[in-house]
């Protein structure tokens, strides 16, 4: 659902154009229902997308990776490590331009006057405001970004039974010129399934969603109440259009970059190639059959440790000759054709046995 005109920021999020950049994972605030992933969350740790941040250089690298047009800084809460937060601001704008559209996800207790200057100066584009359930919180922050010249807006999930707190956020955020509300549909994850089973939320009636039953139905029912009495944007965003939308098309636009000659893409945008694990033996004699025996294209081998990568294709081929293939090479090997996806950390979706 969308009243008004979209965010910026969510204009370029849906296409798969933002740079996730996990500022920190510290954060005061301690919502109950956060959704930040045990291995991060509490933790100082910097990530653009799945990739570490060690420098400057892997910041501006996953970016160009992705085809970036923009960024979001999240968290955690990056204005708990605002100087960091700043610098990567700074960094992306230096190198892809001021058209480069940076929005940042701060609660609204972090809001202060010092902090929403550096941001403004180091050209921020947009500011989401974590609401607190503390109205007095909101206010305040509301008052400190009145003049700020970032495009702005409250960003909150739909809890059962918290439609009060949808109708008062909205109100707040139209009094005092914010641009939108986005209302996120709530879900189970690993860091705060059992904290929503304790407080006997349940998911959808689908295997395939980990929404909260009723978390859909309590944005509609708030937004729509709402509607006709505020001048600004309001959006509902429903939890599929992270993983089957946004992520979805974010490595399809990293495949084409990432993929090596010998990989190929599939229609989900996942890496496909073949593997012959060596057991035993030396990978490059067997890299050595492939190329000047079997007369494998050399762009169609890499050698990765003890793997011997090449197209799927080529695998399934000799499939039934294996055992002429480790005599040969001198090498005892097994055979895969694994999809991974393109990310940093090419994590493996399926891979399933090759046998002669």
């Amino acid at each position: 659902m969308v009243r008004g005109a979209f965010p910026k920021g969510c204009r370029l999020c849906v296409c798969g154009a933002k740079l996730v950049v996990f500022v920190t994972g510290v954060c005061n605030r301690g919502c109950w229902y956060c959704p930040v992933s045990p291995r991060k969350k509490g933790s100082d740790v910097s990530f653009a997308n799945e990739r570490p941040i060690r420098s400057e250089r892997d910041l501006v690298k996953e970016a160009e990776l992705m085809d970036a047009e923009g960024a979001s800084l999240t968290g955690g809460d990056p204005l708990t490590r605002l100087e960091r937060a700043v610098n990567i601001i700074r960094t992306l704008k230096d190198e892809f331009g001021d058209d480069f559209h940076i929005h940042l996800y701060a609660p609204a207790e972090s809001v202060r006057e010092g902090a929403i200057e550096e941001l403004d100066g180091v050209g921020l584009d947009e500011l989401r405001v974590h609401p607190s359930p503390d109205s007095t919180v909101n206010r305040r922050a509301a008052e400190v970004l009145e003049d700020s010249g970032m495009d702005l807006g409250f960003e909150m999930p739909a809890i059962p039974g918290e439609e009060n707190w949808i109708l008062e956020v909205a109100k707040l955020a139209d009094e005092y010129g914010f641009d939108f509300l986005n209302v996120n549909e709530l879900e189970f994850t690993e860091s705060n399934a059992e904290e929503l089973r304790r407080r006997r939320f349940e998911r959808v009636d689908d295997d395939l969603s980990d929404a909260v039953a009723g978390s859909e139905r309590t944005a509609l029912t708030a937004l729509s109440e709402v509607a006709n009495d505020v001048g600004i944007t309001l959006h509902y965003c429903p939890s599929e259009v992270k993983d089957a939308v946004q992520f979805r098309k974010r490595i399809k636009r990293m495949a084409k970059n990432v993929a090596r000659d010998h990989e190929e893409i599939d229609e989900e945008g996942l890496i496909v190639k073949g593997i012959f694990e060596v057991i035993s033996g030396d990978p490059e004699d067997l890299a050595d059959v492939l190329i000047n025996i079997l007369e494998v294209p050399e762009e169609w081998v890499y050698v990765d440790g003890s793997r011997v990568e090449t197209k799927p294709f080529v695998v399934d081929e000799l499939a039934d000759v294996l055992s002429d293939l480790e005599e040969a090479s001198r090498c005892e090997i097994r055979a895969w054709i694994i999809r991974e996806y393109p990310t940093w950390d090419r994590t493996v979706v399926e891979r399933w046995p090759v046998r002669g």
